[in-house]
């Protein structure tokens, strides 16, 4: 018995011995190649004179003995730089990956600007070379020039344009009695924590064809399975804020996203019109989307979508609201949303604890309210208001919609957003048009589309079929 143990013994640390010897030798066989997390590294647009984020690249050895790489090179070293296993060096002879095993690399990227006003593309490639064989992995990166703002005050009218996007570092401001016009197709990137703050005139004045947009600077990917775009993330930036005093603004065909908030209004008076909003979309904050203090507001053929807070917040002042699609479905791993989609109140407390009663009126027309919640429109008044909504499709409680303000609307029946078909394998990617047997097709009053109402945010007509549809898509097949 003590004989077989011994020799069962001998013959385990024999083979042990041979598996350790081969994965002790180099592979040299011809046919033998690396395998590679990716083909291509790919790099959203850069802005030039910035730093990239990092992408990775893990390179495995699959075979069960060592592999010698005998250089690791990037071939031009220009724009693009690696890391290889903590190792900061373009260019690495003699790298030793062992049997079954895997190595990290990670890719940074920075351009120099250039006199270009379009987009341009650079690309490199990391060439691994081992048992006469030359493996590549290509690279490859869209750089943007861009104007670069920092604590950047408009003191005076002031256009920005189209040709270049608008890099905002900080804080801009446009002073009192100066307007600010941005054209159509315009574009301004906000660094983190950045914000617009408005003291005079802002003028957003985007077209069918060419839409202002208002967003955060990242186009990268979040580490998340799968990556996350950081454009689809909230609080990416801060928002734009109306101060108290500033008047008649207006944001047209223009898209405000992934903010901390979207635009907050600061107290003024219901006397004049501080801002018209019509075919925008104001979308995916972390707080309030549009949040106003005793304010006239208008909005039109607008889509409010998936905030941390209340879509719409106002607290006494004067609104408007016509075929608007008020929505969230606001979700993300790290939180979700906490509020109903509007709360309408006249109290305003003040710091020093006292309440002020304020006027307030409201009327929503030929448009939907609809989320995830149960009741998505919430109240909170100490005295009489005067609010109404008609032809809209809501998410309410029964209880609540027994007691008007309410004509000719539908409660709780899907609007059947196109989105909710795709959205397990397409998790944050929102299309609010509707889909065939929506409740909110054919809902409208006609009466309400008035000549700047007849084209939807699409450009499709509403009466085309002889009846409009609630919200600022109309259904088509």
């Amino acid at each position: 018995m003590l004989r077989k143990i011994v020799i069962f013994l001998t013959s385990l640390l024999s083979l042990i011995g041979v598996v350790s010897c081969t994965e002790d030798t180099i592979n040299v066989d011809d046919n033998f190649r690396l395998v590679f997390s990716n083909d291509t590294i790919r790099f959203d647009t850069i802005f030039t004179d910035m730093g990239s984020a990092t992408l990775k690249l893990k390179v495995y050895n699959q075979s069960n003995q060592k592999a010698h790489i005998k250089q690791l090179r990037l071939i031009n070293a220009t724009y693009f730089h690696i890391n290889v296993s903590g190792i900061q060096s373009d260019d690495m002879q003699d790298v030793y990956l062992n049997a079954n095993d895997s190595m990290l690399i990670f890719v940074q990227v920075k351009l120099d600007p250039t006199e270009q006003t379009l987009p341009f593309v650079v690309r490199d490639s990391i060439m691994f070379s081992l048992n006469e064989h030359r493996q590549m992995v290509q690279l490859e990166a869209y750089g943007q020039n861009a104007v670069r703002l920092r604590a950047h005050k408009i003191t005076a009218d002031t256009q920005f344009t189209a040709e270049l996007p608008y890099l905002i570092e900080d804080t801009l401001w446009v002073n009192k009695g100066a307007t600010l016009t941005l054209q159509e197709g315009t574009r301004l990137f906000f660094r983190k924590g950045a914000v617009l703050y408005v003291e005079g005139r802002l003028l957003s004045l985007g077209t069918q064809q060419r839409w202002v947009q208002l967003r955060g600077d990242r186009s990268d990917y979040m580490n998340t399975i799968p990556p996350l775009s950081y454009d689809l993330c909230s609080g990416q930036w801060g928002g734009v804020v109306l101060a108290t005093g500033s008047f008649d603004n207006q944001i047209t065909y223009t898209d405000i996203r992934n903010g901390n908030f979207g635009i907050r209004i600061d107290s003024t008076t219901t006397q004049q019109t501080v801002l018209t909003i019509r075919n925008a979309q104001l979308r995916n904050v972390l707080g309030d989307l549009l949040q106003a203090t005793n304010a006239k507001v208008h909005v039109s053929n607008s889509l409010l979508c998936n905030t941390g807070g209340f879509v719409v917040n106002v607290c006494g002042g004067a609104y408007t609201w016509k075929h608007c699609t008020m929505a969230n479905y606001y979700q993300f791993s790290w939180g979700g949303r906490t509020q109903s989609i509007i709360m309408y109140s006249n109290q305003l407390m003040q710091a020093d604890g006292n309440k002020i009663v304020l006027p307030f009126s409201s009327i929503m027309e030929n448009s939907i309210v609809y989320g995830n919640y149960t009741n998505e429109v919430q109240t909170n008044f100490d005295s009489e208001a005067t609010y109404l909504f008609t032809n809209c499709l809501l998410k309410q409680r029964v209880n609540e919609v027994l007691n008007p303000p309410y004509s000719s609307c539908i409660f709780n029946a899907k609007p059947l957003f196109v989105f909710e078909t795709w959205i397990e394998e397409r998790p944050h990617v929102y299309d609010f048009r509707l889909q065939s047997g929506s409740a909110a097709i054919g809902i409208g009053d006609n009466n309400i589309v008035t000549d700047d109402l007849l084209l939807d945010l699409d450009g499709n007509n509403r009466l085309s079929d002889g009846s409009c549809d609630a919200g600022c898509y109309e259904y088509v097949l």
